[in-house]
């Protein structure tokens, strides 16, 4: 498994503005789910900006959602967020929690 993570500045707006245009019909949420080999994706708010994680069955399939991503903000975004760095890399460890 392979994740892309983006570390975008929030610039004007707000965050739950930015969730609702990745959440809308043609967002990014929905694009993501359609390319081949997508397992997850996840925003998280943080103090210094937005952080956003995909995860893809191969790095090939999370470079090519790091571009559908950079398109896809630069078109409706570009108001709301500044990217500051975006990196692809192979995930070494994943844990999730046992059900209870």
């Amino acid at each position: 498994m392979h994740a892309r993570v983006a570390f975008y500045r929030l610039i004007s707006g707000s965050f739950e503005q930015v969730v609702h245009a990745v959440e809308s019909h043609e967002g990014l949420l929905e694009i993501f789910s359609a390319q081949p080999g997508f397992q997850s994706y996840e925003i998280i708010e943080t103090p210094s900006g937005l952080v956003s994680v995909s995860h893809w069955i191969s790095s090939k399939q999370a470079n090519a959602a790091s571009r559908v991503a950079a398109s896809w903000v630069a078109a409706h975004l570009d108001d709301l967020v500044k990217l500051q760095q975006s990196d692809v890399g192979e995930v070494v460890l994943s844990s999730v929690a046992a059900a209870s």
